[in-house]
């Protein structure tokens, strides 16, 4: 005789923790969901102690007729977004068409706040592109600490438990994170947990083991650490923002991905390339956003060296690049970077024409020195990036650097690219010296979606003479 059929908590007991034998056998009338679950849930706290729920209703409600036509888009971003951020041992569980419930079953609760917070993030970033205009709250994620004794003596149904996670959470916007304590409290505001400071732990954390804390992490747990932005490029004789770097950053630091060492990388060796295929699909995807938005740009994506010229990591590398249609690859420029000293031109001209079909800017990232620039001008690029030296402390001699630089770019008619300036002096030394495209901090801010320029202002950047 075939079991009855199950409610959707008993579902959620046997998709989250596993079905036990008892788990399985028919619910007492009185309580379907309890008798199962009490077999099938362990006793005190759940392991995974950190459950999030992802809600759209602010979605549905902006884009109105429009949410049938747009929905499954959606969904698809965000259950990619999954793919990408949880680990195999997470559970995502889509409830209806506005809410999804994730389960991290081997975080701590400040892990598991932080890495729903990064989600969270992530999902606002690419939902935005799908919505008309850009909102200051799109997707509500909000995280609590779920025990034994609630789930078996107040929630009946996966309904029952996404309406108390949302009850006891205070409101929050721009996809801040609320989390609790054991007893249902606000433990913390929409802030991702800081580091232990001042006073220090709390007594009831000196007994706490801290070997989680020191244990190495693989190279797809550092990458989900970080997310990826894009820096417009502004073109002093174009006099707008035309191109947008992509570029990661390691969320915890604030830093580059790239200029990170992380003591506790299980296998540091592989992460350029790793970095680079998160580079290149992360670019890719915001690609598509600024197509579909109806924007205009040239997306560059980064790349290392290696990555480019070993034939193995080549192929792989590629592979995702094949995936673009052929009428889009003018949207696309690859910056290749980290050449190793010595590389001769003929190898740095191989690897732009392995790259040449998939792009149509293909830039070189080299140090400020001139004469890297009469070794590879004629490697098939389009122009050059650099940065300003940075162990130089007097100001005339990296004008003369940098605008031998420009001028010797300008004499192989080469663009002359200078990027990560970070202040207003660092601009005016960059347009001085003859500079065609300045980007960094100091320019403009970095931006979820390439090509939109909107809100980007430019009055800061001075004219050079050279381009009235």
């Amino acid at each position: 005789m075939a079991p009855p059929n199950k409610s959707l908590l008993d579902s959620l007991g046997d998709f989250f923790f596993g079905e036990s034998e008892v788990a399985r056998a028919p619910a007492a009338p009185a309580k379907p969901a309890a008798a199962s679950l009490k077999s099938a849930l362990p006793g005190g706290k759940i392991p995974a102690g950190t459950l999030q729920l992802i809600g759209l209703q602010n979605v549905r409600e902006m884009l109105g007729p429009r949410w049938p036509q747009r929905s499954e888009h959606i969904h698809g971003l965000i259950e990619s977004i999954f793919r990408r951020k949880l680990d195999p041992t997470d559970v995502q569980y889509k409830v209806d068409e506005e809410n999804y419930l994730i389960l991290f079953t081997h975080l701590g609760r400040q892990e598991a706040a932080f890495k729903a917070k990064v989600i969270a993030d992530e999902i606002q970033r690419l939902v935005a592109g799908d919505m008309p205009e850009q909102q200051d709250l799109i997707v509500t994620s909000n995280v609590a600490d779920v025990d034994r004794n609630l789930v078996i003596e107040k929630i009946d149904s996966l309904k029952d438990l996404v309406d108390y996670v949302r009850s006891q959470t205070a409101p929050v916007s721009k996809t801040g994170v609320t989390f609790f304590d054991e007893a249902g409290g606000i433990q913390g505001d929409e802030q991702a947990p800081q580091a232990a400071v001042g006073a220090g732990p709390d007594l009831a954390d000196l007994d706490q083991s801290l070997a989680g804390l020191f244990q190495k992490k693989t190279t797809a747990t550092f990458l989900k650490e970080c997310r990826v932005g894009f820096y417009p490029a502004y073109s002093l004789r174009r006099r707008g923002f035309t191109a947008f770097d992509a570029v990661a950053i390691h969320t915890p630091s604030d830093k580059p991905a790239d200029m990170v060492n992380d003591p506790f990388l299980d296998k540091p060796e592989e992460l350029p390339f790793y970095l680079d295929r998160y580079i290149l699909t992360s670019g890719l995807l915001g690609l598509h956003r600024m197509l579909t938005g109806g924007h205009r740009g040239v997306v560059m994506i980064s790349a290392s060296f290696d990555t480019l010229a070993v034939s193995k990591l080549r192929d792989i590398y590629f592979a995702r690049l094949k995936e673009v249609p052929g009428g889009l690859t003018k949207f696309i420029g690859i910056i290749v970077r980290n050449i190793p000293v010595g590389t001769p031109a003929s190898r740095v001209a191989e690897v732009m024409a392995y790259i040449q079909p998939f792009c149509g800017t293909r830039i070189l990232r080299i140090p400020p020195d001139f004469k890297l620039i009469d070794l590879y001008a004629n490697s098939g690029g389009h122009g050059f990036a650099t940065w300003l030296p940075p162990d130089e402390p007097d100001p005339a001699k990296i004008f003369q650097i940098m605008s031998t630089f420009a001028k010797r770019a300008a004499l192989h008619r080469q663009e002359c690219i200078i990027t990560d300036l970070e202040t207003s002096d660092d601009v005016s030394t960059a347009i001085a010296v003859g500079s065609t495209y300045v980007t960094g901090k100091a320019v403009a801010p970095m931006i979820d979606t390439p090509g939109v320029v909107e809100g980007l202002t430019a009055t800061h950047i001075l004219r050079h003479a050279g381009f009235t």
